[in-house]
């Protein structure tokens, strides 16, 4: 009992008895039968015909040796998942949040791991997974390697950003030649690393969940029936939510409200051009903290697609241009977190976002051009089109959960539609407090 106290998740009673019922996870023996159960792909019967199934792939063996001189680590910060590193050799995930069906992270993670054997993801060691009787599957747990990083592409863009951003604020006519230089290099190996993410989902191998298909008419109609839906949902709730907004974020809402028709010409006019490519399985919720950065390089993570979507969602194939455009939001909100991060007032953010601006565009251009290099060249106008779909997502989110970040996706929207060249004055600077929880990371 002391042992577990730590890790107490309730206080139990069994007739005199008293006791704390604690979550195994911080049981270091627990953690270790886990992954020795992998190993001997164990079947466990449960009362009710059920069987809990444990299993591992392919690169299990070289990674999974010298398992009892493995230091097991706490669980962290309690999230969506617990998580407990073995040394730093093994990465063990459980997924508090259960749901049927076939979990993709797992899913995508065996196909990159045993079948495309694409070297810049974590590979997947095995897995624990609830066998229903009828034959449905729940996943309970995913064991991957683990990866020595330096942070996330997130912590890493904003560390540089904001000094970037001080030697700015204190030298600011100095002209500083290829002053981008290192970082672009960076982004662009991002780029090449994308596309080469995109080439591995989108091979051919005779598996059906994976193959990449053509894109057929109905797909259009599909595409931009979402796409209408979304925004008409979007510009909704902004409208309910226009006066629980800050004075300043309320202009660009009601910019944005009165460009409802623009909106949705742009939707439907892009979405009209789809072309006759193909569609596949892709990362889903692509942005700069799903990346860690490992020397000069990427590894790329958490292949789950988005939280708020169903397994089944998460699962349809669709253009992985989805992920070029969520990376490239994901620059935006880099510049305006650096930017309230580095200034105290709205003069200084007005001053110094000149520099932000200009390093967003060249990393956007960077990161495009390098996606390009490698024989996959994307069609901009629908890359815009999905840039715009993942701002009104990230509105819609920002008005559920903090209401002082939505101006950033609004002005996304806006720029997006091309207001800045309309009559009425450019948008205001985001003047941003704190988010809940310290985190500026995009949805």
């Amino acid at each position: 009992m002391r042992r577990i106290s730590p890790a107490g998740v309730a206080r139990v009673r069994q007739q005199a008895q008293v006791g704390v019922m604690g979550d195994a996870f911080h049981d270091e023996s627990f953690c270790r039968a886990v992954v020795r159960a992998l190993g001997e792909n164990t079947a466990l019967p449960t009362d009710r015909g059920g069987s809990v199934r444990f299993s591992h792939t392919s690169a299990f063996t070289a990674l999974a040796e010298g398992l009892d001189a493995l230091p097991v680590a706490r669980p962290g910060a309690q999230s969506s998942n617990t998580v407990v590193s073995l040394g730093e050799t093994l990465f063990l995930k459980g997924y508090r949040r259960l749901r049927e069906g076939i979990n993709p992270e797992l899913e995508v993670g065996r196909f990159l791991t045993e079948v495309a054997h694409f070297p810049h993801c974590v590979p997947v060691l095995g897995a624990v997974e609830y066998m229903a009787p009828g034959g449905g599957t729940m996943t309970l747990a995913l064991v991957q390697a683990y990866v020595s990083n330096q942070g996330d592409g997130w912590e890493y863009t904003l560390g540089y950003l904001e000094r970037f951003l001080e030697d700015t604020r204190t030298v600011p006519d100095a002209v500083l030649p290829d002053v981008h230089g290192g970082f672009l290099a960076l982004v662009r190996t991002l780029g090449r690393r994308t596309a080469e993410l995109h080439q591995a989902l989108g091979l051919r191998t005779g598996d059906a969940a994976f193959d990449p298909e053509p894109i057929t008419a109905q797909d259009v109609t599909a595409f931009r029936d979402r796409a209408r839906a979304e925004a008409e949902e979007t510009l909704a709730l902004l409208e309910r939510r226009l006066h629980d907004l800050p004075p300043a974020t309320q202009n660009d809402a009601q910019a944005v409200l009165a460009r409802r028709g623009a909106i949705l010409e742009r939707l439907a006019a892009d979405g009209a051009q789809l072309p006759t490519g193909h569609k596949s399985r892709y990362h889903g919720d692509y942005h700069l903290g799903q990346v860690l950065v490992t020397g000069n390089d990427f590894v790329l993570i958490d292949f789950e697609g988005e939280p708020g979507r169903s397994f089944e969602q998460r699962r349809a194939k669709g253009s992985p241009l989805r992920d070029v455009a969520g990376m490239l939001r994901s620059f935006n909100y880099a510049r305006w977190a650096a930017l309230r991060h580095m200034t105290q007032s709205t003069e200084e953010m007005v001053r110094l976002d000149e520099a932000a601006r200009d390093w967003e565009h060249q990393a956007r251009d960077a990161f495009l051009e390098a996606y390009a290099t490698t024989g996959t060249h994307p069609d901009l106008d629908l890359v815009v089109l999905f840039e715009l779909e993942k701002a009104l997502y990230e509105l819609r989110y920002e008005l559920g959960n903090r209401v002082d970040w939505a101006q950033v996706p609004l002005q996304g929207i806006l720029a997006l539609i091309g207001a800045a060249a309309a009559p009425t004055p450019r948008p205001a600077v985001p003047t941003l407090p704190p988010p809940p929880g310290g985190s500026t990371e995009a949805p």
